[in-house]
């Protein structure tokens, strides 16, 4: 992400995002501005930040801290009575400011502290509040004279935002100030790599971010002969170029395997603790892209509780085979962690080559993906190449390898004729938003 990329851009980008996705979402925005001058000291928004910290654990919550101290809270499936709590945390800790002390706070209800959105019933009304927001604060006028214009926040009602009536927005010009439309410069295009800079860069633009914008779903699907394909998984992921392509300016060229797995531990922990429904109506189970991190983290945790009484054996966890091989003490630990709760796992990311060197039964896993090669099939496939895979394939069982990274009906050729009979990829199906 270009570092002129402020975080209102990124609030108003993320809060756009959102249109689709507002079932059970709810907003806080906590005014930290309207405070005394010292009240709005570094260390009480950090205070502030770190009382809302469980909020985004649980909830797979989205925090944005302004320019003007303000913070801005987006959760998913998170009561009023989640969120109330540290709300008190905060008054408790701002008790000495006259504005806390005049207030009488009602659960759920806006005050000249906070102001909530019910953002499920309310997304245009939340997304013009944004908007007007962040287009003041960039206006650069103070923080408390910003928000007296744009923010008359309501005393009573619960979890109903203003109407436009009661926010008059307006903006204070000189009368010898002619308005003129600025045309930004465009933004240049550059080629890049994922390093340590751009991997801190993403990293700081993810961190507790709601990745359930860019979840993405594909079905993994039999394919045999003239049948029609069966639906057998429906795998729910992030995938790293559509992170790359959504925060960045610039196209990376190149990747490298270690720093792409910190980022997928990173993505991870924020896709579990974002509770993506795991139903599978059409196919015969459900599957996630995990990390041995990420399952023996806290996040995995409120994953497993948002599933309530749906049947874990329907549920099937992929780790790479790259996390396995670097983290094997982990992912031996996370495997018998989710082995014993009734999952079923899944190896992922397995070139053909690696799949004949590794012994894949020691990892338990009901499923292999092997990864299409990029390039043509003659830079690594041989007649006793292929005799060597189609008698493992054979040995594990058809019914557990899936030629995942099929781009073209080619690919599908090339699995039935190495003996494999599941695929994943776009000649399969098309990767669609969860």
């Amino acid at each position: 992400m270009s570092k002129d990329v402020t975080a209102l851009d990124r609030m108003v980008d993320y809060v756009k995002q959102l249109r689709r996705h507002t079932e059970g979402r709810r907003a806080v925005h906590i005014r930290l501005s309207a405070l005394e001058r010292h009240f709005r000291e570094e260390h009480y928004r950090l205070f502030a930040a770190s009382a809302l910290r469980n909020v985004i654990t649980r909830f797979g919550a989205t925090m944005f801290a302004l320019p003007n101290t303000d913070l801005v809270l987006i959760t998913k499936d998170a009561r009023v009575d989640d969120i109330d709590p540290a709300l008190n945390a905060i008054r408790r800790k701002l008790r000495d400011s006259a504005l806390i002390a005049s207030l009488d706070p009602v659960q759920g209800s806006s005050d000249e502290f906070v102001v909530w959105f019910d953002i499920e019933d309310s997304y245009d009304d939340f997304k013009d509040y944004v908007e007007q927001l962040s287009a003041l604060l960039q206006l650069g006028e103070s923080a408390q004279e910003a928000e007296s214009q744009a923010l008359e926040a309501p005393r009573k009602g619960r979890l109903k935002r203003p109407s436009q009536q009661d926010i008059p927005v307006t903006v204070r010009r000189s009368s010898h100030v002619r308005m003129m439309p600025v045309t930004p410069m465009p933004k240049e295009k550059s080629d890049t790599h994922l390093d340590p800079d751009l991997l801190l860069t993403l990293t700081k633009a993810l961190q507790g971010a709601d990745v359930a914008g860019l979840l993405r779903k594909q079905f993994v699907k039999a394919i045999l002969g003239s049948a029609p394909p069966m639906p057998v998984l429906e795998h729910k992921f992030v995938p790293r170029p559509l992170v790359y392509q959504t925060l960045l300016t610039s196209r990376v060229l190149s990747e490298n395997r270690w720093l792409c797995g910190y980022l997928d531990d990173h993505l991870g922990r924020q896709i579990l603790a974002s509770t993506p429904a795991m139903g599978n109506e059409i196919s015969l189970a459900s599957s996630i892209k995990v990390t041995s991190a990420s399952v023996l983290s806290g996040a995995f945790d409120a994953f497993e509780k948002s599933l309530g009484k749906h049947p874990r054996s329907k549920i099937v966890l992929e780790f790479g085979a790259v996390d396995i091989m670097s983290n094997p003490v982990d992912y031996q630990e996370a495997s018998r962690h989710v082995l014993a709760l009734g999952y079923r796992i899944s190896v992922g990311d397995l070139h053909p080559l690696a799949f004949l060197a590794l012994d894949v039964e020691p990892m338990q896993a009901a499923f292999v993906k092997i990864l299409k090669p990029v390039g043509t099939n003659a830079d690594w496939l041989n007649s006793k190449t292929e005799t060597a895979i189609q008698n493992k394939i054979e040995r594990i069982g058809k019914a557990r390898v899936i030629l995942d990274g099929c781009e073209e009906t080619t690919d599908i050729d090339l699995g039935h004729l190495l003996g494999i009979t599941l695929f994943q990829g776009h000649a399969v199906d098309p990767m669609v938003e969860a």
